[in-house]
């Protein structure tokens, strides 16, 4: 099992060290300090002609743990909705989003993922049909850089109502998609995160 990590279109890579590995460039993340793994992420995020760092490691479990205390790191939860064939995204900061957020103190990821669903999208009687993988991301965070794990969650509902975009959040439209819709409008206007979130209904 291999761990991605998406900062903006470029991507981190978490595996196990393997044979196939061998006269290739990578970093050993078992032999590097947290300074040191945040030293490589920075040159990496700054380099314009690179779009893909991979770390190795004997343990990808354990590897993931000693990468992520290099940076803030925060949990969220989201959905994948789902009603007669037609998938739900939000408009936010110009790109097509799924909505999610920071779990509060206290809650699981289900409870989590449910709430931002409604408080981003307007939309009521939600229920988890299915657990998507998570996704992780770094972004800028106080100076530095937070990782972001964020629990995926595929969703159906019965909501009849009109859909309402939580203004406050910077979400500008909530719009149902068919997988038609989803490639012509959407692939182009998102995320990779996203993407890999989405990929198996496309």
């Amino acid at each position: 099992m291999n761990i991605t990590i998406y900062y903006l279109s470029k991507k981190i890579i978490i595996q196990q060290k393997n044979q196939s590995t061998e006269n290739q460039t990578f970093k050993n993340l078992d032999e590097l300090k947290k300074d040191k793994i945040l030293a490589e992420f920075e040159k990496f995020a700054n380099e314009t002609n690179s779009t893909l760092l991979t770390f190795v490691t004997e343990n990808v479990e354990n590897g993931l743990e000693k990468f992520r205390k290099a940076f803030k790191y925060i949990y969220a939860a989201g959905g994948l909705i789902e009603k007669e064939n037609k998938y739900l995204f939000i408009y936010r900061l110009k790109h097509w989003d799924l909505p999610k957020g920071k779990l509060d103190m206290g809650e699981s990821p289900e409870e989590a993922g449910i709430r931002e669903c409604e408080e981003e999208c307007g939309i009521t009687q939600l229920t988890i049909t299915k657990t998507l993988n998570p996704t992780y991301h770094i972004y800028p965070h106080k100076g530095s850089y937070a990782l972001k794990k964020t629990y995926w969650y595929a969703m159906s509902t019965r909501h009849e109502g009109v859909l309402i975009p939580q203004l406050e959040e910077n979400i500008e439209k909530v719009e149902w998609f068919t997988k038609e819709q989803i490639q012509k409008e959407v692939l182009s206007n998102s995320y990779p995160a996203i993407l890999s979130v989405i990929q198996h209904i496309i």
